[in-house]
């Protein structure tokens, strides 16, 4: 009897033992979120900045600072060579010169300051023929050598965007283009690329010299509200819009084999290596080795070693 009830107390534990192995075992499996690859349409661009200008502006300025007492024109006139432009007021003008202690060029010339206020002239004439773009304003106290006005000898407005000697290989006439305006953030206008400088420049980004080339950008559209002198940020399209894959950050791992997802195939996870292009603020394309029928799972760096792995609910 006694070693009946022993085999039975045995059995009862083997039994236990058995029926805690699996929990045991689910316990220590990972649990692991899960991503999918969303598609977008996605067009490859090329960035730039700049300003609208009329074609053929021209600033009409003096050699000796002046104070304008009015204006004959106003913006949108149009004027001829020899065409009065703004009438100077005099005795304003021999103050702001015995103010400023110092003159332009053409005054340094003279003999003396009372020569100097001697060439103030009496009013100032257009040395082109076009449209009044701007005008200084009257009572405006102008430097030497700053627009009394602006002519503009062409009736078409462009944008002159600056490019990245990095990127200017890619860009070519009769492109696409959108653009932006700071006076009208929430509006994106469209032109195409009508002209690239044959010869590159430099200019400073920040403290940063680069070198960059300069594109004329069409609008396509004769919109009231663009302005010469608007600042524009333009966006280039190189290509037709294309469908492609992308995933979240936290769905993509990196080693020194490169960089690599885990997906999830008959219960565990499995490595894959992946090639990434374009870089979006919510994730970044994946050109080879996702889909979106794969279950993506999240946070790789926890995943590492571990064979199999149950899905979080």
């Amino acid at each position: 009897m006694k070693k009946a009830v022993a085999v039975m107390c045995v059995c009862a534990a083997i039994a236990i033992t058995a029926g805690a192995a699996p929990r045991a075992v689910e316990s220590s499996v990972h649990a692991a979120g899960t991503l999918r690859a969303s598609t977008r349409s996605y067009n490859e661009t090329v960035a730039g900045s700049g300003s609208l200008a009329y074609s053929g502006e021209h600033e009409i300025t003096s050699a000796l600072p002046l104070v304008i007492d009015k204006f004959y024109v106003a913006e949108g006139d149009s004027v001829e060579i020899g065409d009065r432009i703004a009438a100077v007021d005099k005795a304003a003008t021999a103050s702001l010169i015995e103010s400023l202690g110092q003159v332009s060029q053409l005054a340094v010339a003279a003999a003396n300051l009372s020569t100097a206020v001697s060439l103030i002239p009496e009013e100032i004439t257009s040395d082109c023929a076009g449209k009044v773009i701007s005008v200084a304003g009257s009572g405006a106290s102008i430097e030497s050598g700053y627009a009394v006005a602006t002519i503009s000898k062409g009736s078409r407005l462009y944008v002159n965007a600056a490019i990245s000697e990095l990127d200017i290989s890619k860009v070519e006439d009769g492109q696409p283009v959108r653009f932006t305006c700071a006076a009208y953030p929430d509006t994106v206008f469209m032109g195409v690329v009508s002209g690239i400088a044959s010869a590159a420049r430099n200019q400073y980004n920040g403290a940063v010299l680069e070198t960059v080339v300069d594109i004329r950008v069409t609008p396509n559209d004769e919109d009231k509200r663009l302005k010469s002198g608007l600042s524009a940020d333009v966006e280039i399209l190189l290509e037709e819009p294309r469908q492609i894959c992308v995933l979240p950050y936290e769905a993509i791992g990196q080693d020194n084999a490169g960089e690599f997802i885990y997906v999830y195939e008959d219960g565990a996870a499995v490595r894959r290596n992946i090639f990434t292009g374009a870089e979006f603020s919510d994730g970044t394309e994946v050109i080879k080795g996702v889909s979106p029928t794969d279950i993506v799972l999240a946070e790789p760096e926890k995943i590492a070693q571990k064979s199999y792995i149950k899905l979080k609910s």
